[in-house]
């Protein structure tokens, strides 16, 4: 008689549990374990990075990640429309709203996040949407066709996001953003300034240092109002302000949360019961919470591993963050706000052609602490793996940085675990592996099997070089 499984649920089907998903049928060698997936969302895991393509036409169908087929060939219970209710963690239970229960003998909470809503009137009215889900898109998209006009409010990644969608869509489009510049986060002052020139020639209006009150209209949004008294008559509002882990169900069982919200998890993802890990956005770590891909995918493999008596744990990653937004170069890396008396620069610029490079070393000039890369980014990932390894700088730290007008080739030096798409945190080794498991030939193969190049399209000509030279020479 077969020996009788673990049970192992998955809380949430977003990106970072779908990962999770792949990489424990990675590790599970010895077939030990049973998978079931609890979703809140009717379609299975899909590309959130890639929401933009929905308002172009594509269907939500096309982000998925997996059909269900996939998940009923490897056998996993996948529970879609399923959402978790309660967990008792005497039972090991889990139970969802309709009041089904699920025993578990390992949990992986991955509910992600929500957004923020700032405390200012009006965010009920209709015609005031947040973007997070396909839902979301699909609801801008429909009521964009009796709109002329949208107001963003938030200049970060995905307020930018939001307005290239919305100027696709036709509509007369601004953004206001409480900060100075935009991506105020990310960049330094002339970053900034740099980036709101560029967004502005696009045809985005920007409304900076400003600090929105309300949004008033009679029963639907008609006009953002500013504190300053300002009025903005929009057709339509985003909320782009950031994002609140969903770490409910972790806090009412019990479960240790971080100073900032999000549950709190050990190096190998395992939350204060040992039993149940939590990863991705709803997961504290160091009490820092981590709002992107990466960051989510890696926890997702650690987790995997641990189960797979695997050694790997998570470490604190450098903040890293790409402007995904047509053809425009915008990168972070690292630390980025700390003034000339605490850390010394190293520019590459020419501000005529748009072209911004700074690197803040310490003063010891021993030490790589941050990057901002504006108009030319072919540096990102090898300062990024740079401040990775400990910061440790070349003889010469302006090496870093590729003149202006002439790029790195930097897939000629990439080795496998150096990241090729930031985006869908796919790596060198992964497209190499991936050519020789599924007998891959083209870029198309490529970018369909690893999703690499999909999205903001920096990493294109790196991912089809390296096609090029593993197909051709096998290298």
């Amino acid at each position: 008689m077969s020996e009788k499984k673990k049970q192992v649920v998955i809380i949430g089907n977003g990106m970072s549990g779908f990962r999770f998903c792949e990489k424990l049928l990675e590790y599970d060698a010895h077939h030990e374990y049973s998978i079931t997936v609890l979703g809140d969302e009717l379609i299975p895991a899909y590309d959130r990075v890639s929401l933009s393509k929905l308002f172009a036409g594509k269907s939500d169908t096309d982000l998925i990640l997996a059909e269900s087929r996939w998940y009923d060939y490897y056998k996993i219970d996948l529970k879609l429309g399923s959402r978790a209710a309660s967990i008792n963690r005497t039972e090991k239970t889990v139970t969802s709203k309709g009041g089904k229960i699920y025993s578990y003998d390992h949990l992986v909470i991955a509910t992600g996040s929500r957004p923020h809503v700032p405390d200012i009137g009006g965010t009920g009215l209709d015609g005031v949407h947040v973007y997070r889900t396909s839902d979301d898109v699909y609801a801008i998209r429909n009521e964009s066709r009796n709109a002329s006009s949208a107001v963003i409010i938030g200049g970060g990644l995905l307020g930018l996001e939001a307005a290239e969608a919305c100027r696709e869509l036709g509509l007369e489009t601004m953004v206001v953003e409480r900060e100075p510049f935009l991506m105020a986060c990310q960049l330094d002052e002339i970053a900034g300034g740099l980036l709101d020139e560029k967004i502005e020639n696009l045809g985005i209006h920007l409304k900076l240092d400003a600090h929105v009150k309300s949004i008033e209209g009679i029963g639907k949004a008609e006009a953002v109002i500013l504190e300053s008294g300002d009025r903005i008559s929009a057709d339509m509002v985003i909320i782009a302000t950031g994002i609140i882990p969903n770490d409910e169900l972790g806090r009412e069982a019990g479960l240790e949360m971080g100073a900032r919200g999000g549950i709190a998890v050990k190096d190998t993802m395992q939350t204060s019961d040992p039993s149940i890990f939590a990863i991705g956005e709803c997961a504290s770590f160091n009490d820092a919470l981590f709002g992107l891909v990466a960051p989510g995918y890696a926890m997702a493999e650690v987790a995997a591993a641990r189960l797979g008596n695997i050694n790997k744990t998570f470490e604190m990653m450098v903040p890293a963050s790409k402007l995904k937004l047509l053809d425009l170069q915008v990168g972070s890396i690292g630390e980025t706000h700390y003034s000339l008396e605490e850390v010394d620069f190293v520019y590459e610029m020419d501000l005529p052609k748009g072209v911004y490079k700074k690197l803040l070393i310490s003063k010891d000039w021993k030490t790589l602490i941050g990057a901002v890369l504006v108009g030319e980014i072919s540096e990102f990932e090898k300062i990024r793996k740079t401040l990775e390894s400990g910061g440790e700088l070349p003889p010469t730290p302006h090496d870093l940085l590729a003149p202006v007008g002439r790029p790195f080739n930097v897939e000629l030096e990439m080795e496998d675990d150096d990241l090729v798409c930031f985006c869908n945190y796919v790596t060198k080794g992964d497209i190499c592996r991936a050519i020789d498991e599924k007998n891959l030939k083209t870029l198309g193969d490529v970018m369909g099997a690893t999703y690499a190049g999909g999205l903001c399209g920096s990493c294109l000509e790196t991912v089809s070089a390296i096609t090029k030279q593993y197909v051709d020479h096998g290298v």
